[in-house]
């Protein structure tokens, strides 16, 4: 980077300040601790999808971050990829509690912080569709 040159104009729109984004890390990283309990056989399957799916999740939000403002189009398809994503995750958290890898309170938990960061994806595309409008 240039001598002088100022870091928050490069990055005037940036990933790590969205409280979305922060949630979706923490739950990834969550994720991927509670994972390494699963089974051995579940390495390359349900363990592997649940991982890439939450890691998907934020990696779209600040891939459509980085088009903030530049392009919306491609603002909104990446958001919408990371609501995909995050349903997904809620899908594979139900799994995994039906097969009995995680209890229902880790359940309940993991429930609730995928239906949070969902909650906080709807309005976020809503308003860069309204802006496209």
């Amino acid at each position: 980077m240039k001598k002088g040159t100022n870091r928050q104009d490069i990055f005037a729109k940036d990933f790590k300040k969205l409280e979305v984004w922060k949630k979706a890390v923490a739950l990834s990283e969550k994720i991927y601790k509670l994972a390494k309990g699963f089974p051995q056989h579940e390495q390359y399957g349900l363990r592997s999808q649940l991982e890439r799916a939450s890691v998907s999740t934020f990696s779209n939000l600040a891939e459509g971050q980085g088009y903030a403002g530049l392009f919306p189009n491609q603002e909104l398809r990446f958001y919408s990829i990371s609501l995909g994503s995050a349903y997904e995750v809620r899908a594979q958290i139900e799994l995994i509690y039906r097969v009995g890898f995680v209890n229902l309170e880790t359940y309940d938990e993991l429930e609730n912080e995928v239906c949070q960061i969902i909650k906080m994806l709807i309005p976020l595309i809503k308003k860069v569709k309204r802006e496209i409008a």
